[in-house]
Order: C-alpha cells, then structure tokens, then sequence
C-alpha cells in the first residue's frame, strides 16, 4: 500500500491556526484510509493468513508423509540387514565344515603310500611272485595225492 501522510500539510496548518481566542477552527481530521481500505486491508491480511496457515498444514503433512516412509524403510532395512547377518553366520559356518573336511581329507592323503613306495611293493611283488606259492590245502592235497599213487 502507498505511504499516507496523517499529518497535515503547512499551508492547511496556517489556515486554521488562530491562536486560542480567535475563534472556534474546525476540528482537524486526518489525512489517513478510510473504513473501506482499512477493512479491504483487514481482509486481504486474513486471505494471506489462510493461504499461509494452508501451506503450513500442507508442509506439516509432508513432513509426516515423508516421516512415516523413512520409518518403513528403516524397518524394511533393518530387517534386511538381520537377514543378511543370520545368512552370513550360516555361510560362516559353512565354510568352517569345509575347512575341517578338508583338513581331515589332507591327513587321510599324508597316511597313504606315495607313488614311489608303491613302485618299490611291485618289484618285491614281481621278484617273489607270490601267484607261485602254495598254500597249505594245496600242499595237504599234492601230499595226498603222492601218498595214494
């Protein structure tokens, strides 16, 4: 709104100044806005108040909104990340069962016989030749067998 001057102007003030006995000077009004402006003012203030009380409401709800989402997600996270921890123990686990099998298949693989002393058994196998033994039925039965003829 324009500025308004509620003071009277020099030359208004000359014209009824008179000094105390010179006579009755209409009673002075102010320059200011009259009843209309003053309740167009009023209701122009009041406009703008709602409109900014809205926008407050409106802001308080999507600050709620937006709360209220980032509480679901944080449970959703967190329900995630309980997960993932109890499957990550279980591989943990997991993964110790492998190492002790393997640990008990390396000591099992240490205790059997190496290529090399297999060879060695072989030649002693071919030098004997064990097939060419008898054994003790074989040997009762050639004796029987020599004593009957």
């Amino acid at each position: 709104m324009p500025e308004q001057n509620f003071m009277l102007e020099p030359e208004e003030k000359k014209k009824h100044s008179g000094g105390l006995f010179k006579g009755a000077a209409p009673k002075e009004q102010p320059a200011g806005p009259g009843v209309r402006e003053i309740a167009e003012g009023v209701t122009d203030m009041g406009r703008r108040l709602r409109t900014l009380e809205e926008r407050y409401t409106n802001l308080q709800s999507k600050a709620q909104l937006t709360e209220q989402n980032m509480l679901s997600r944080n449970k959703h996270l967190s329900t995630e990340i309980k997960t993932l921890n109890s499957e990550i123990s279980d591989i943990k686990k997991e993964i110790n069962e492998i190492k002790e099998m393997m640990l008990s298949m390396i000591n099992e693989l240490k205790a059997t016989a190496k290529k090399e002393e297999v060879r060695v058994l072989e030649k002693y196998i071919n030098l004997w030749e064990p097939v060419n033994f008898v054994t003790r039925n074989e040997v009762k039965d050639i004796i029987k067998e020599i004593l009957n003829k």
